[in-house]
């Protein structure tokens, strides 16, 4: 799971390293990449394990909405609003895949987590102040943006749930064929943009920018598809099988200290002493969090 948060933040830098490309276009390259990957994998290793048509259209559903959708709002969002807003909002994903995937926790379970959850809220309300700049009022919003990173989280909390539901649900189906599943049904919605898109305005500019710099573009899609989703998929449909909704949903805070992390590379800068406070305030919860969710007897963690 750390690793799976590790590749997802990937995405929320991307956006600003092609930012001379549309959300459509990066999200059309990444998902390109996966599909081509999965589709070589589901071939070579699972051509004989049968899904049938229910779990395909399970797959595609999961493909536009977890991939498609979520990764167009993100993009959008960083490009409309910045990366300083988005990042923190997205860190919103621990609180409420925990709250949603642990509702059926007993009563002296939630009163052991009620502490890491509040430190990790705090920790987070503290990245999110000196992320956004609302310590100096110079924060950079859009209604817009905004709006794409908080419904990004709501539709990838639904995604994380469902999700792990079906592959608890499904045990034949295991993560990594499950990943390539999902990567050649969302390349069908890929291959239809590309077309869509090279018949439009949009499309001589997009094939010349590529012209321009094809290794850059080549290089952050195939990085965003063969790690940020493929493997990172498989990471977390193996970390979905093995561990409790509500430690998976803690360990999600971990993209956005990675994503904090990129943008300080990227940008040559450090965290503020508030911010890297925050971090280790989160940190703390997680680890909390932790110990009290793998103590739990597995009766009940099931949701």
């Amino acid at each position: 799971m750390v690793a799976a948060t590790g590749l997802w933040a990937i995405s929320l830098i991307a956006p600003l390293v092609l930012a001379a490309y549309s959300p459509v276009e990066i999200t059309a390259g990444r998902y390109l990449s996966y599909g081509i990957v999965s589709a070589v994998i589901l071939f070579a290793r699972y051509r004989h394990r049968r899904l049938g048509p229910a779990r395909w259209a399970r797959a595609a559903f999961y493909g536009l909405s977890g991939n498609v959708a979520v990764s167009i709002l993100v993009s959008f969002a960083i490009q409309s609003t910045g990366p300083e807003v988005v990042i923190p909002i997205i860190g919103l994903l621990p609180i409420s895949i925990s709250v949603a995937g642990s509702r059926h926790l007993p009563a002296a379970t939630w009163r052991r987590l009620a502490l890491p959850f509040l430190l990790v809220t705090v920790g987070l309300i503290v990245v999110l102040a000196v992320q956004s700049r609302a310590l100096d009022g110079n924060a950079r919003l859009t209604w817009a943006g905004t709006a794409a990173a908080l419904l990004s989280v709501c539709i990838w909390t639904w995604y994380a749930l469902s999700n792990a539901r079906f592959l608890q649900n499904n045990p034949p189906v295991t993560s990594a064929h499950w990943s390539c599943a999902v990567g050649v049904a969302t390349l069908l919605f890929c291959l239809m943009m590309v077309i869509a898109h090279l018949c439009g305005d949009r499309g001589p500019v997009l094939v010349r920018h590529i012209q321009q710099d094809w290794p850059l573009f080549g290089l952050v899609t195939m990085t965003l598809g063969v790690g940020t989703s493929w493997l990172a998929t498989a990471l977390f449909n193996r970390a979905s099988h093995a561990l409790p909704m509500g430690l998976v949903g803690q360990l999600v805070i971990l993209e956005t200290l990675f994503g904090i992390l990129y943008i300080c590379l990227y940008k040559h800068t450090t965290p503020p002493p508030a911010q890297a406070g925050g971090m280790l305030i989160s940190i703390a919860g997680i680890w909390l969090s932790a110990r009290v969710l793998l103590n739990t007897p597995m009766r009940a963690r099931a949701t």
